[in-house]
């Protein structure tokens, strides 16, 4: 408890220009408690920023924070971007190719599974045999647009021989 020897006219003054000086006026007789009938007037501080951190801290309370000043800048629509896929054809036609070599990796039946080849659940055409691979173009009658086809024919890897002469 802070004390402070104040006179009325002061603790007025303070309160009116919003010093926020919550006080309490206590009559007290210095002494013996008659000092020929003059009277002091003291004055017991009710509200002290120690009391506000006593108990603050009481309550598990750390410190202040400081909140932010500057207003929130707005949200943007775009800025997102999907991973490469990697689409297209990996083997030409007239390369040699082993089983499990993929030649198209494709979205949806651009071209279609022709012999000696398998497709992917994500319709992938992949290599079954060893062999070279071949294009070809099936026009049919009832079709509006003519089906590509991916075949695998057959036959012994040629660069494989040429390196093991070597």
């Amino acid at each position: 408890v802070r004390w402070a020897k104040a006179s009325i006219p002061s603790i007025m003054a303070m309160s009116r220009h919003g010093v926020g000086v919550l006080s309490r006026v206590t009559k007290e007789f210095s002494g013996s408690g008659l000092l020929g009938g003059q009277s002091q007037l003291q004055t017991q501080t009710l509200f002290s920023w120690e009391r506000v951190r006593a108990a603050a801290s009481s309550l598990g309370f750390l410190g202040w924070h400081r909140t932010a000043t500057k207003k929130a800048g707005g949200t943007s629509r775009n800025g997102r971007d999907s991973n490469p896929k990697y689409l297209g054809v990996k083997k030409f036609g007239g390369e040699y190719v082993i089983p499990g070599n993929i030649i198209v990796r494709q979205r949806g039946t651009k071209f279609h599974p022709g012999n000696n080849v398998g497709m992917g659940r994500d319709h992938t055409i992949y290599s079954l045999v060893t062999g070279q691979v071949k294009f070809s173009v099936d026009e049919a009658a009832g079709r509006k647009k003519a089906r590509k086809y991916i075949s695998v024919v057959p036959g012994e890897d040629r660069r494989l021989r040429r390196w093991q002469k070597k």
